[in-house]
């Protein structure tokens, strides 16, 4: 019987005990909490509707897709504090992770994961500036998108409204102890 390498092991105990190995570093943050506002809608070929509620966006969705009707679906919005991961619920039964990794000055860097059920569909590492928009498009048909809308900001810098419109929900935090965004 062979004895294991005690670098090896050494190497092995660091990287299991470490927190950033685990997806849970500590966050650089110079913005102790943050207001993560998502909106979800419907985008679609069929008909000329607009819903109301996306008011000043709708030039902007229209500038930057070609369909014809839009539909607010539901709004969300969360206070987290920096490192601490948010879900929210978004149509066709997914779910976005948000975990807000970084701040400084005007600038966010965020963690995101979206999830179907227990099954991961993306994950990427981003910065964005602090009340920017970033857009998320799940195309259902070639005649139909999901756009999800995400802005991030300090509380009570967001319009009380978000940008899009009144929240129908508010998400919760995640407990960071057990669950993260890496799913270990």
């Amino acid at each position: 019987m062979s004895r294991p390498n005690s670098i090896s092991v050494l190497l092995c105990a660091i990287a299991l005990l470490s927190p950033a190995a685990h997806g849970r570093a500590d966050a650089q943050c110079d913005t102790p909490v943050l207001s993560i506002h998502v909106d979800s809608i419907f985008a679609g070929e069929a008909g000329s509707e607009i819903d109301q509620r996306l008011k000043s966006e709708t030039g902007r969705l229209q500038a930057l897709f070609d369909y014809s009707s839009y539909r607010l679906l539901r709004t969300d919005e969360a206070d987290t504090a920096c490192g601490q991961e948010v879900a929210f619920i978004l149509p066709v039964e997914r779910i976005l992770h948000v975990r807000p990794l970084a701040t400084h000055r005007n600038a966010v860097v965020l963690d995101l994961a979206l999830f179907a059920g227990a099954r991961a569909l993306m994950r990427t590492q981003l910065k964005v500036s602090r009340g920017g928009l970033l857009l998320l498009v799940g195309e259902h048909s070639p005649q139909e998108a999901y756009i999800t809308t995400l802005t991030i900001g300090t509380p009570g810098s967001l319009p009380a409204s978000g940008p899009l419109g009144a929240a129908t929900a508010i998400a919760t935090p995640l407990p960071s102890a057990k669950t993260s965004i890496s799913g270990r």
